[in-house]
């Protein structure tokens, strides 16, 4: 009879057991619950340093149970507008003790621009939208339960370079080897952070590839703020001076412009140029010329020339000559004649030669000689004055 009411005894004292480990784990399970589901994130902080954008994500969480719940693991993950991860950060362990309401707690994470694939970077770089952001938390009493919870939200993200404008070509000057211009670049910072790098053209000939010109930008914008600058590029002209004086000309180029931040390229495009170059001396003319005696020997030759500078944005100075040649030999030479003929204008003019009587009868060559200081080129006409 003693033996049975011990082992009721000892039975019963079991399912108590069983149940209070139950009501335990049951209390346990629902404390790390409503720790890990209490799980809330606030507005994001920015900041900058180089390449490198720090994104401090608070996050706050509150304990309704009459346990504390430790080791409580954060973890934030950032996705782009594309879905690309950009950046994931655990934290170190934190603890909610019983009670606790809305405690906070910062998440630090850091972007590195280096790091971003190129779609990714260059939709951070100039579209504004929302970024993901998803906070993961594991929470429990060990070594009895672990629960994990998550929360996302989205984060406005407003680009450093909004509005980018990219203006047509201006024309600066040039030598005999280039041609200067700028284009004009402007964009804002609607940012979080300093925009500071440099915008970059490279140009190539369209028909050989090879390298034809190039030119820099620096920018320095910090965040709020509007910048516009001019790109100054160099494009190299063809050798052949003749060409350059006498021909119209369409010179093909590839431009390819890239946005540099911090050293890193985050934005490349290429687009075809072209350039039309109207000849500087265009429908030349030289007339019959007007003959007039000197002294006994030498009669003076008056011929008018004149021509049509049709280049858009070159202007002309120079002078010109006129020899007579005849039997390979220059038997009379015009002083220079200075011109002056600003794009898109006509210049009229009259050379004078002296030349031997007997030469009005002869027939030669006419070599009409244009200088530039940069250029210089030569085209001859046929004479028989007689």
């Amino acid at each position: 009879m003693k033996r049975s009411i011990a082992l009721a005894l000892i039975n019963s004292l079991i399912v108590v057991f069983v149940i209070a480990a139950f009501g335990i784990a049951f209390l346990v399970a629902a404390n790390a619950f409503g720790a890990a589901y209490s799980i809330r994130t606030g507005e994001p902080l920015f900041n900058s340093s180089g390449p490198v954008v720090q994104f401090s994500v608070p996050v706050s969480l509150s304990n309704p149970g009459p346990l504390a719940v430790s080791d409580i693991s954060l973890t934030a993950t950032v996705r782009g507008m594309d879905g690309e991860t950009i950046a994931v950060a655990p934290s170190a362990p934190v603890s909610v003790p019983p009670g606790a309401e809305d405690m906070r707690f910062e998440i630090p994470l850091i972007i590195n621009l280096s790091e971003i694939p190129g779609q990714s970077l260059s939709l951070l770089f100039q579209e504004s939208g929302n970024l993901s952001v998803e906070v993961d938390a594991e929470a429990g009493i060990a070594p009895f339960v672990r629960i994990t919870a998550s929360v996302s939200a989205e984060v406005p993200w407003s680009p450093p370079v909004q509005d980018l404008q990219i203006g047509d070509p201006a024309f600066l000057g040039y030598n005999s080897t280039h041609l200067s211009a700028s284009i004009p670049v402007s964009f804002r910072n609607t940012g979080e952070f300093v925009v500071d790098g440099s915008m970059n053209v490279t140009i190539l000939d369209a028909e050989t590839g090879a390298p034809a010109g190039a030119g820099a930008l620096g920018i320095y914008a910090p965040p709020q703020s509007d910048f516009s600058g001019d790109l100054v590029f160099a494009v190299r002209l063809p050798e052949n001076a003749t060409a350059l004086l006498f021909e119209d000309m369409t010179f093909r180029y590839n431009f390819t412009l890239g946005f540099d931040l911090y050293g890193i390229e985050v934005f490349s495009e290429t687009e075809p140029v072209d350039i039309e170059w109207g000849a500087l001396v265009s429908n030349p003319y030289l007339g019959s010329p007007a003959v007039s005696p000197h002294n006994l020997t030498f009669a003076s030759l008056a011929f008018p020339i004149g021509f049509e500078n049709a280049n858009d944005f070159v202007t002309l100075d120079g002078s010109v000559t006129v020899a007579l040649v005849i039997n390979d030999q220059t038997v009379a030479e015009s002083s220079p004649v200075y011109i002056h003929a600003p794009p898109d204008s006509s210049v009229s003019t009259e050379v004078v030669l002296q030349v031997p009587k007997w030469a009005l009868v002869a027939s030669g060559n006419l070599v009409v000689t244009l200088s530039t200081g940069l250029w210089s080129a030569s085209l001859e006409v046929p004479y028989n004055h007689g």
